[in-house]
């Protein structure tokens, strides 16, 4: 009976350390983005509801117009029409820019956050609040790296990906023994 009692007592234990991790980084993830909205494809590239036909009125919604290959007219395409505007061309390099900005700076903080928290949860006495706590503070530096690890090179995800794991070694040895 007793044995009944402290098996359904952890599973609690580790359901609410589990809830802690996800509502953490869910938490932190909403206050960023509430504080730092990320970049948003409307505000770079506006949505062009006409259809664009020609070159003149590409160039008028700062598109590029782009002549077809080997034009061979079709009964399916527009009649005279030898080419597509692409009005996203321009505007998708200055969205990409803000955007490995931000996910730059989302990354520091995370991990930041992160680590912050995963040192904080030791203060904690209860240990299913200090494992949903050292557990948020790992997911949150995961979020962050993969939110920027497209830009990372090779050498700096190498760099980084032992960094973090000497840390996390390092506490386990000196807070866990």
């Amino acid at each position: 009976m007793k044995k009944e009692i402290k098996k359904k007592g952890k599973a609690k234990k580790i359901i609410l350390s589990i809830a802690i991790a996800i509502l953490f980084v869910l938490f932190v993830a909403y206050a960023i983005e509430t504080i730092y909205p990320s970049p948003r494809y409307e505000r770079y590239c506006p949505m062009i509801e006409k259809q664009i036909l020609n070159q003149s009125d590409c160039e008028i919604y700062n598109g590029t117009w782009n002549i077809y290959p080997n034009y061979v007219p079709d009964k399916t395409a527009p009649v005279g029409v030898q080419g597509y505007c692409d009005p996203y061309i321009k505007c998708q390099k200055p969205f990409e820019s803000a955007s490995e900005i931000y996910n730059r700076n989302l990354f520091i903080v995370s991990l930041i956050l992160g680590l912050i928290v995963i040192v904080v949860s030791f203060i904690f006495v209860v240990e299913s609040v200090s494992s949903g706590l050292m557990a948020g503070g790992v997911i949150l530096i995961i979020y962050g790296t993969i939110r920027y690890w497209g830009a990372l090179s090779d050498i700096l995800r190498t760099v980084m990906l032992g960094a973090a794991l000497g840390i996390l070694i390092w506490i386990g040895y000196k807070k866990l023994k």
